[in-house]
């Protein structure tokens, strides 16, 4: 049965279904065809047989007196019936003395051999020829037996009746057709039927199948009609949909905490846990696409070099979480005082950078001024202790000789250090030293 595997399961179910009514119905009609034209050839022999026994001793005075008009009225009687097709009379010593009818020719040589009044039956094209001997019975008077016992039958010649099997052949084909027409309405409403089953549970099945395929292929949003007329497959449609449901609810919920994780995970890559601040990485980011700018279009580019002054004593004496914490302060207090589209950033321990745009060059050193002076006004109080830090700023423009990132960072990174060595607490523009 490896064969049926190829099929899909509608055409397995009904291969399944037709089967048996298949087979009953050829069974069923085969037995009933059979017995049927069993029944017509008995009824057939059996007609031929009760004409021939009936003409035997009506044929006894015909045979005796050899009236020919007795002879011939008795042949036109037999031919009456519907299905005799002719009848003929023979003498004893087998000579044809009468006939009527068509199709006859000689006496069977079985008819010459047969015993007493056994009727012998020989099957010709389209046609059963019965004949039997016609036999003469001495008459028994009851009282006055015979001597010797009764007297042997004298056989006085043969009688042949030949039937026509048109009538029973078509009555057969007839019943062929009719059986053949059950079997058929019977097997076209095993299939109507089986059709219908094979559907209601194989479409429904199907549809399940490519269902899931189309989930397995990524498309969470596949869902399937619960409208099966089966209430087993109707819940296991709504299982599906209710299991499918659930699997995209996992998905959405699997997917937004992934887009919240990368997106975090991207916070962090770029921004300094301490601070808040975009950090060194997002520092060297915005600086290459502020030349990129400048080169296209021209936008003015400054950089600013913040390292903190007096930094070292909050740590030594207060600890580096009191440190931190002045980082924190000073991050918020920079952000503060910067401009809507300027970025600062965290590129290290205690030193910042901010990138100004779009600002000239003496808006640029109030910025930065503002800045310093900013930093360098901050009370930071720790365990009743105050600190006051400062801030030294360099400040590097990008113009003619300096239009490349690293060139900028290298400027402003000089500039930082001349303002360190020029006292701290100030801004120092690279190529000029001005406080």
């Amino acid at each position: 049965m490896n064969w049926l595997r190829s099929f899909s399961l509608g055409r397995r179910m009904i291969l399944v279904l037709l089967m048996p009514s298949v087979l009953f119905a050829l069974v069923l009609g085969g037995l009933f065809l059979h017995q049927s034209s069993r029944d017509l050839d008995e009824a057939t022999l059996a007609r031929g047989r009760a004409i021939v026994s009936f003409l035997g001793p009506a044929a006894e005075y015909v045979l005796v007196s050899g009236n020919p008009m007795v002879l011939e009225g008795l042949m036109a009687r037999a031919l009456e019936q519907p299905d005799v097709s002719a009848v003929a009379f023979y003498d004893a010593e087998g000579a044809l003395l009468g006939v009527a009818g068509r199709g006859l020719a000689t006496l069977p040589e079985a008819a010459r051999a047969a015993n007493g009044d056994e009727v012998v039956v020989e099957v010709n094209k389209g046609h059963l020829s019965f004949a039997a001997a016609v036999l003469s019975l001495a008459p028994e008077v009851e009282d006055y037996p015979a001597p010797g016992g009764a007297a042997p039958a004298e056989r006085l010649g043969w009688v042949q009746v030949d039937l026509d099997t048109s009538v029973r052949d078509a009555a057969k084909r007839r019943l062929f057709l009719v059986v053949g027409a059950v079997a058929a309405l019977a097997l076209l409403s095993a299939m109507f039927m089986a059709l219908r089953l094979a559907r209601s549970v194989a479409n429904p099945v199907e549809a399940l199948v490519r269902a899931v395929r189309r989930m397995a292929a990524g498309d969470l949003k596949t869902r399937v009609p619960a409208q099966s007329g089966s209430g087993e497959l109707r819940a296991l449609e709504s299982g599906f949909n209710a299991m499918a449901e659930s699997i995209a609810e996992s998905q959405r919920t699997l997917q937004a905490r992934i887009d919240e994780a990368t997106a975090l995970l991207a916070h962090q890559a770029r921004h300094d846990p301490l601070t808040g601040l975009p950090n060194r990485r997002a520092f060297e980011e915005s600086i290459e696409q502020a030349v990129t700018t400048h080169r296209r279009a021209g936008d003015q580019v400054t950089l600013l070099y913040i390292d903190l002054d007096h930094f070292k004593p909050v740590n030594d004496t207060c600890g580096h979480a009191a440190g931190d914490r002045l980082l924190c302060e000073l991050a918020g207090l920079l952000r503060m005082r910067l401009r809507v589209g300027d970025q600062v950033f965290r590129i290290g321990g205690d030193e910042f950078a901010v990138i100004l745009r779009g600002c000239a060059r003496d808006d640029a050193l109030v910025i930065a001024t503002s800045l310093c002076e900013t930093v360098g006004g901050h009370d930071f109080v720790c365990d009743d202790q105050h600190f006051m830090v400062g801030a030294s700023v360099g400040l590097a423009r990008m113009e003619e000789g300096l239009d490349d990132a690293s060139m900028l960072m290298q400027a402003a990174d000089h500039a930082c250090y001349a303002a360190k060595h020029a006292g701290r607490g100030r801004v120092v523009e690279y190529g000029q030293h001005r406080v």
